[in-house]
């Protein structure tokens, strides 16, 4: 067959192929740099990461301890209300009974 491309670009094209050891060492390349993070790089993420960790811990503790706390002091608020309402209640009965006492002995 005949190639319908000038000699020139054949020449070029052939020229500019990488031979089979060369792409042999190419790829050899990128398998080496391909096999993970380097030492250095591994200790500075995990570093980050736990200094990261050791600032936000206590936070976090500390704001679930804020909110639990101040559920069970709402908790109790609502309930001293309830007792302070039932015992005004209750010296109000009292004070009925007292009026009603006090006018049975009257007569």
């Amino acid at each position: 067959m005949v190639s319908s491309k000038p000699l020139e670009l054949e020449s070029e094209e052939r020229r500019l192929r990488a031979t089979d050891k060369e792409k042999e060492a190419l790829f050899a390349d990128n398998k080496e740099e391909q096999q993970g993070l380097s030492a250095p790089t591994l200790v500075a993420v995990f570093s980050t990461f736990f200094i990261v960790l050791f600032l936000f811990v206590p936070k976090i503790y500390l704001s679930n301890n804020i909110y639990y706390m101040s559920r069970s002091i709402q908790k109790l608020q609502s309930q001293e209300e309830i007792l302070q309402e039932e015992k005004n209640r209750l010296q109000l009965e009292l004070e009925k009974q007292r009026y009603k006492y006090s006018i049975e002995n009257m007569q």
